[in-house]
């Protein structure tokens, strides 16, 4: 029994050739996978950038709003100070409630829309007097 050593290195061959397309045919089947899946991945980072960029610009006009409303919440606060002056003396009594917690005579014209002379009244006949 004598082996032919051509034919043993032709079946070789041949095996591994198709050993070769089987794991290049593995290969290719792999890469298409991978393919599909960065696709599906860009298409999804796409749609999360442009929902990012949307969530931007509604944080930027609901940050103008709410800057918008304290000034009105401000002007509001002013207004209504001076609407109690005119009213019937009770911002007075506030106006002393709040000197003798140490407020002084600026913080009244200021809330209370008292003149420079009644706040320093206010602040001088109620205020906290200093020791000397």
């Amino acid at each position: 029994m004598s082996i032919d050593f051509t034919i043993l290195a032709a079946a070789l061959a041949a095996a591994g050739s198709l050993a070769a397309l089987a794991m290049a045919a593995a290969s290719q089947r792999r890469c298409a996978r991978l393919e599909r899946r960065l696709a599906s991945t860009e298409a999804a980072l796409a749609a999360v950038r442009a929902e990012a960029v949307a969530a931007a610009g509604i944080g930027g006009r609901v940050g103008e709003r709410l800057r918008r409303l304290d000034q009105l919440t401000g002007q509001l606060a002013d207004r209504l100070g001076q609407i109690e002056v005119r009213g019937d003396g009770r911002p007075y009594d506030h106006a002393i409630a709040l000197v003798r917690h140490g407020a002084d005579a600026d913080r009244l014209v200021s809330h209370f829309g008292l003149s420079r002379g009644e706040a320093d009244l206010v602040a001088r006949v109620h205020g906290h007097r200093k020791a000397g």
